[in-house]
Order: structure tokens, then C-alpha cells, then sequence
């Protein structure tokens, strides 16, 4: 039996088993969540696998079929995307290339509204390569012509907003909850 057929299987049986938690009363939160993070593992590797088919030059008849489908899901994942790069963007508040975002923080936002993702693109490599940090893999992903130019541009958005967000704003809205 193929792997996709054995996780189907085992994704079938875990579905009855959270169901039968549920019919029985007694749900089992670490079930439920382990089960999110194994569908959310499948969904990215499948995303992958449809890039690379949708990317594959040998079926030209397939080639469109692939590109749509490869469109959806990945739109379909945008939610996700942009918690992911914000919270990023978060993460690096605390790292020396936060001063480098606060003075070239609103040429870049004045770009990614225009739409420049390649002048985008160079401007904050420039800053981590400065700074001798890796460029994230989710950050890369928001660069990637699959995207729309609204979805690009709210990825980025959603990035800078992460690292150039005003902290103590962030700590009193927390205090207010």
C-alpha cells in the first residue's frame, strides 16, 4: 500500500475515533489538535507536491489543470500564511535587524503598496543579509507569483506589521482583554 493510501487510512480511523470520543462524551483535546497539526502537515506537502506538478513541463495538456488547483489550495492556505508571517515578523522584534525595518520600514511599505515585489524583495534581503541573519522560508513564500498582487501585498503587510507594530500599544490592548 502506497504512503497516501496508509495516511488516508490512518486519517479515516483517527476521524472515527474523534467521533466516538464525541458520542461518548469525552473528547480529548490533545486528540483534536494532534489531528489539526497532521492535517495541516498533509495540506503544506500536498501544496508542495501540486507546485512542483503545476511547475512539471512535461504534461503541457495537464499543465493548466495543475496551475488552477495549485491556485486554490494555496489560496486556501493565505489565512494561515498571514498569522504565520506576522507572527515572524513578531519574533524578530527582538533581534538586531529591528532597527534596520524602523528606518527603511515605510520605503518598503510605500513599495509593497506599489506593488514592487522584486524592489520589495531586494530591500528586505538587503536587510537580513546585512544583518547575517537567513531569510525565512515563510517570508519566501509570500514572494512566490502564485499569489495575487492583493494577497502579496497583505502578506507583506501582515509581516511588517508583525516587526514594525508598536509594542506598547500591543501590551495595553492585552491589559484591556
Amino acid at each position: 500500500m502506497n504512503t497516501f493510501a496508509t495516511q488516508e487510512v490512518n486519517l479515516e480511523q483517527k476521524m472515527e475515533e474523534l467521533k466516538q470520543q464525541l458520542m461518548e462524551g469525552k473528547p480529548k483535546f490533545e486528540d483534536f489538535q494532534m489531528t489539526h497539526n497532521t492535517l495541516r502537515m498533509i495540506q503544506k506537502e500536498f501544496q508542495r507536491l501540486l507546485q512542483w506538478a503545476a511547475e512539471d513541463h512535461r504534461e503541457k495538456e495537464k499543465e493548466k489543470e495543475f496551475q488552477k488547483l495549485y491556485h486554490q489550495v494555496a489560496g486556501w492556505n493565505a489565512s494561515d500564511m498571514m498569522e504565520s508571517l506576522k507572527r515572524t515578523g513578531f519574533s524578530l522584534r527582538s533581534t538586531d535587524i529591528k532597527g534596520a525595518f524602523d528606518r527603511q520600514g515605510y520605503r518598503i511599505l510605500e513599495l509593497v503598496r506599489a506593488g514592487k515585489r522584486d524592489e520589495v524583495f531586494h530591500a528586505i534581503l538587503r536587510i537580513f543579509i546585512s544583518g547575517k541573519k537567513e531569510f525565512p522560508e515563510k517570508l519566501v513564500e509570500a514572494f512566490k507569483p502564485v499569489y495575487s498582487e492583493e494577497l502579496f501585498k497583505v502578506f507583506l503587510f501582515s509581516f511588517l506589521s508583525g516587526i514594525l507594530g508598536n509594542e506598547e500599544k500591543e501590551v495595553n490592548d492585552k491589559r484591556n482583554q
